[in-house]
């Protein structure tokens, strides 16, 4: 889902794990790219603790525009994890048969 609405601003979206694109094997979870805007969403799994993003964020942010992107039942839990990180928080929640998506917030 992420992915497509990337592919809308730019002609190459790039979905891998998490620990392969932060170099951290314990992280789980999905990083979507859109280099060409200097992008990237987190999508940790649900089970994921969230505070070993903090550290990471600091290592990706210098080249990437980082966002968490959670379900809006773990935003308290990203905004305690990563307050101070240089990452923005998303919330997304489902709707029906649709999957919405709140605004950023920094943590």
């Amino acid at each position: 889902m992420a992915a497509s609405i990337h592919l809308h601003y730019e002609g190459s979206v790039i979905e891998t794990p998490l620990a392969a694109f932060v170099g951290e094997p314990t992280l789980d979870g999905v990083a979507v790219v859109a280099p060409e805007r200097g992008l990237v969403e987190w999508f940790p799994s649900g089970d994921q603790e969230l505070a070993p993003l903090a550290a990471a964020s600091k290592i990706s942010s210098g080249d990437w525009a980082v966002s968490v992107v959670v379900p809006s039942t773990r935003m308290g839990e990203a905004h305690r994890a990563l307050r101070g990180s240089p990452v923005t928080l998303q919330p997304w929640w489902a709707d029906g048969e649709s999957v919405r998506f709140g605004g950023p917030e920094v943590p």
